[in-house]
């Protein structure tokens, strides 16, 4: 299958990070799976000076680092506003459009089928999965080190919406601090009958072991004939 034809996947990186930094830190899995798919690695429009976890010391030279939109929580510290909460979430939610729609018109297979996060990426691919417009064309989603609740893109954050009807797999690192949050980010907001848990030894990182990204891609597979 050539590149040209293959689906399509959107991959987001996580705080104080960037395209750049995550295309590497998953390249094996990537690499793996590239007879299946085609991945699309996303900066977000948003730059922060600090590095986010995992990125010291291999990454740290690898600049500007990037994140996602801030949410509610953060209004009144640190001088954010709500117009700033407001400002930042539009950009990315236009950033995001903008990508997706240029796929599906230019693509291959009607654009983005399947998204990949890491970390803070994980909170804006689910929330994409839950925009009605941005998500309306993906089938699953790969959620590596999950954290909780989604990033809202257009409107606050609903308390507790739907769970989404799509295919996932969430991979868990055994020691990552934010495991019990990434585990309700898969609970509380995905289907748990197409939902499948990899886990692997590690932290708060993306597998790199041999045996991990096996396992990881032995699932990640089976979405290819539902795309």
């Amino acid at each position: 299958m050539s590149q040209d034809t293959k689906p399509t996947i959107l991959c987001l990186h996580g705080h104080g990070s960037s395209a750049e930094i995550f295309q590497t830190q998953s390249q094996k899995v990537t690499q793996a799976l590239s007879p299946h798919f085609r991945f699309l690695f996303l900066d977000s429009p948003i730059t922060t000076s600090q590095p986010g976890v995992g990125v010291r010391p291999h990454y740290a030279h690898i600049k500007p680092y990037r994140r996602w939109n801030q949410d509610e929580k953060v209004i009144g510290l640190f001088g954010v506003t709500e117009e700033d909460v407001r400002q930042e979430r539009q950009l990315v939610r236009d950033t995001l459009k903008d990508v997706l729609e240029r796929e599906r018109r230019d693509g291959a297979n009607a654009g983005v089928v399947g998204l990949m996060a890491f970390s803070q990426g994980t909170r804006i691919a689910t929330a994409i999965c839950q925009d009605t417009e941005l998500g309306k064309d993906i089938k699953f989603a790969i959620i590596i080190c999950g954290v909780s609740p989604p990033l809202s893109l257009s409107t606050p954050e609903m308390l507790l919406p739907p769970p989404l009807n799509i295919a996932s797999v969430h991979v868990q690192g055994s020691t990552d601090p934010w495991l019990t949050n990434g585990t309700k980010l898969s609970k509380h907001y995905f289907d748990q009958s197409l939902a499948k848990t990899v886990k692997f030894t590690g932290g708060h990182e993306v597998p790199v072991k041999t045996f991990d990204v096996e396992n990881i891609c032995e699932v990640i597979a089976e979405y290819k004939g539902s795309t």
